[in-house]
């Protein structure tokens, strides 16, 4: 009879832990789908992770090109939880997150990269990038050059409407498609 009260306490912890795995579960394909439906708002048409030459007889990685209304726009997606403290010029920047501190590599001149070399391949038409940071972040200061969050992402970029790509940035999206390769 003793073991009674332990089977029932196992039985609880069972549950709970089943119980933080189907929230957890829950939460990140939530954050994934509304990372989709705000992808899907501006842009009639994206590539995921490909590599496109870049104009020095080598490839650069692509997280995301959107084709969008006023263009195609190069996106890098960084996933940060704490405060985000930059500067331009640093090499590094800093994700505080409480005690816990992340070191990631300044984002932009990467970006400046793949957005010359997406231009490269479409003069024809406006080619901007973005490094998007998603999740509970905060910046410290002004947004750094070229970094946005999501609701920064859909001030700036208007819905893509209902009506097709205008001929031109449709041409282009087909060269840079066709000059892309999964990876």
């Amino acid at each position: 009879m003793n073991d009674a009260p332990t089977i029932w306490l196992s039985g609880g912890l069972a549950i709970i832990a089943a119980l933080s795995l189907v929230v957890g579960l829950v939460f990140f394909l939530r954050r994934q789908q509304s990372l989709e439906v705000l992808l899907r708002k501006i842009a009639w048409e994206q590539l995921k992770d490909v590599v496109i030459p870049d104009d020095v007889d080598g490839e650069i990685h692509l997280d995301l090109a959107l084709l969008t209304a006023r263009g195609i726009l190069v996106l890098e997606v960084r996933r940060a939880a704490g405060t985000l403290f930059w500067g331009e010029q640093l090499e590094r920047w800093t994700v505080l997150d409480g005690a816990r501190r992340k070191v990631i590599d300044n984002p932009l001149p990467g970006m400046r990269a793949r957005r010359h070399a997406v231009h490269a391949l479409v003069p024809r038409v406006p080619v901007d990038g973005r490094v998007l940071l998603v999740g509970p972040v905060q910046i410290s200061g002004d947004n750094p050059p070229g970094v946005a969050l999501p609701a920064d992402l859909l001030a700036e970029f208007p819905a893509r409407g209902k009506s097709p790509p205008p001929d031109t940035l449709r041409k282009a999206w087909e060269d840079l498609r066709t000059a892309a390769r999964p990876i």
